[in-house]
């Protein structure tokens, strides 16, 4: 399946990247009209173990995941969170970086964030500026000779702080960056004035009731790719609300007929299978049609002739 690359997507414009985890809610992104997407450690995290992330997701599940969902099951491109690299240890991170890089990533994103330290952590442990940037180089030449771009961001909480490692980030090469400090039009406008190149906002916030910043500032002052967190929370709510109507009917009716609000009503106003956002309706499906006559065959190859 043809993936755009990131670069080539951004080009288009301010683009929205809702966080993914897994196969179907990667196709449920691009359902939507996603152009692309941020495939969450955090959320990987919660789904594979079922526990607070506190850093502990391994390469092995993040790679292991991204290859089944670019190969099997996209058709945008992924930017893949892998926080610190999923290790302090330098000597090991060029190893690791380049099997995400393989994996299908069209990006890696990178922060300062110490190895162990993850979003539902109690405490935020940052590495040193020089570590940092060592890290963005080394996914750099991770990504050499590829279509893979190398985003970089910074949780420190001072947004002094934050701006100078950012720009060490960009000068070991990282080429979109941002900070999660940033909440409000004040903090994106001083972040933009102060950090030259293109710029990540990390997510989208609201106080009150009303969202911290908007899209169009956002856009205004450069932010062309943004951060949007909803998708977990909406699998989760999906789970508990069909979960409950279903357990309390005694029956699947309210699963089976939902509808989406109409996002599963064909354009005659017909309730489709929710099953059509999987890939296999492009790819598998068709294969097996063509080779359905196989066991046919196979019986046909061993038949023995009797005397």
């Amino acid at each position: 399946m043809s993936i755009a690359t990131l670069r080539s997507v951004l080009a288009q414009g301010q683009q929205f990247a809702p966080d993914t985890w897994d196969g179907i809610s990667t196709r449920a992104a691009e359902k939507l009209g996603c152009t692309l997407a941020r495939f969450s450690a955090r959320a990987l995290a919660h789904a594979v173990r079922g526990i607070p992330d506190e850093g502990v997701l391994g390469v092995a599940e993040m790679v292991w995941m991204v290859s089944r969902v670019v190969e099997d099951n996209c058709s945008i491109p992924l930017i893949i969170d892998v926080r610190s690299g999923f290790s302090d240890n330098l000597r090991i991170l060029p190893y690791d970086l380049e099997r995400i890089v393989k994996a299908g990533a069209a990006a890696i994103l990178l922060d300062d964030r110490a190895y162990g330290c993850g979003s539902d952590s109690p405490e935020l442990t940052l590495v040193s500026r020089e570590v940092f940037a060592r890290k963005v180089a080394i996914a750099k030449q991770a990504a050499e000779n590829t279509d893979c771009m190398i985003l970089a961001r910074s949780f420190a909480p001072e947004a002094q702080e934050a701006i100078e490692r950012v720009k060490l980030a960009q000068a070991a090469g990282a080429e979109i960056v941002g900070a999660a400090y940033a909440h409000t039009p004040a903090d994106a406008a001083a972040f933009a004035a102060a950090v030259p190149g293109e710029k990540l906002w990390n997510d989208l916030t609201v106080v009150d009731g009303e969202p911290e910043v908007t899209a169009k500032e956002l856009k205004d002052l450069g932010y062309g790719l943004v951060f949007m967190t909803f998708m977990e929370q909406a699998a989760w709510f999906g789970d508990m609300d069909f979960g409950i109507k279903n357990f309390r009917n005694g029956n699947t009716m309210y699963a089976d007929l939902h509808d989406f609000d109409g996002y599963l009503r064909d354009e005659k106003g017909n309730l489709v299978d929710y099953h059509v956002i999987f890939s296999y309706w492009k790819k598998w499906m068709p294969m097996e049609k063509a080779f359905m006559d196989l066991d046919a065959l196979g019986q046909r190859a061993y038949q023995f002739k009797r005397d």
